[in-house]
């Protein structure tokens, strides 16, 4: 069976002086979901802002999406300041930052639910102005508060019957030392041991922090709830190093059935060309995979 392919909106749009305004969704979305559809996608990505995205601007886009044959299967959130605009941490020993973190993650739980239970993204990003993204306590303490920040989103999410993924980051843009690794994030997962609760596989972060890829993905296993795509140099697949063709055969060695969401930070040259690349290079790939067996 053919794999299924989503476009990560956000990073679509861009950041900085690699922002598109063609390509946010919010304010031109039906040529952007157009495109996307055009490329021949089967879903997006959406961005997880209820307190900056109105409920009603959010589902008349979901309605542009799906009536072009667009599912919507996660949600991402932002965190930290860089992504964010603000500080959101859900490892935070200070309290406050910690439980307006959490306020913000259920109210992304209860917009999921909305519209038809997307994937909700988790992840620990440390607050800014800590140096090389160490915790200002200890890493055991970040661990802890972490786990009680989790434990806590995945009664909640699965009260509602979302799905929510842990993404593990790498210690360049999280914690260093901590939640680094699928590793990382399966040993959390199991320990809670929720059916809400999974990862996300991100090959860029993957590549960086994990032994190996497929170790990672198999480890992961029924876990593995969404896959971001971008290669080892965060652009598109194909322009870097990553094996993708064994990505493809692990994924359907574990009979993953989730979709893989192209997500280049920046998309180069330009986001309409990275987006028709990419589905491209990947749909070669799996015609060779079909040929291996």
């Amino acid at each position: 069976m053919p794999l299924k392919y989503s476009a990560v909106l956000c990073t679509l749009h861009g950041f900085g002086e690699f922002r598109d305004p063609a390509a946010n969704v919010w304010e031109n979305p039906n040529e952007l979901l157009e495109t996307v559809a055009e490329a021949g996608y089967d879903a997006v990505d959406l961005d997880a802002e209820p307190d900056r995205i109105s409920a009603e601007r959010f589902h008349e886009v979901y309605k542009i999406a799906t009536s072009l044959g667009l599912k919507v299967p996660a949600l991402l959130a932002a965190w930290g300041r860089g992504h964010a605009g603000e500080d959101r941490d859900l490892a935070s020993e200070d309290d406050t930052l910690r439980n307006y973190s959490i306020s913000y993650a259920k109210k992304c739980v209860d917009l999921s639910a909305s519209c038809g239970s997307p994937c909700f993204e988790i992840c620990a990003v440390p607050a800014a102005g800590e140096e090389y993204m160490q915790p200002t306590g200890s890493l055991a303490v970040a661990r802890k508060t972490f786990r009680k920040s989790v434990d806590e989103l995945a009664t909640y999410a699965e009260s509602k019957k979302v799905p929510m993924i842990i993404e593990a980051i790498n210690r360049f843009e999280g914690y260093q030392g901590f939640m680094n690794s699928i590793a990382d994030a399966m040993d959390l997962v199991d320990d809670i041991n929720s059916p809400y609760l999974g990862v996300l596989g991100d090959c860029f972060h993957i590549n960086i922090e994990d032994t190996s890829i497929t170790d990672a993905l198999v480890r992961a296993g029924k876990k593995l709830f969404h896959v971001h795509l971008a290669d080892s140099n965060r652009l598109a697949p194909g322009t870097g190093h990553i094996d993708f063709l064994q990505v493809i055969r692990t994924l359907r060695a574990i009979d993953y059935d989730g979709y893989l969401a192209v997500d280049c930070v920046p998309h180069l040259p330009d986001w309409k060309t990275s987006l028709f690349h990419s589905i491209k290079y990947m749909k070669e790939l799996e015609k060779a995979a079909d040929l291996l067996g």
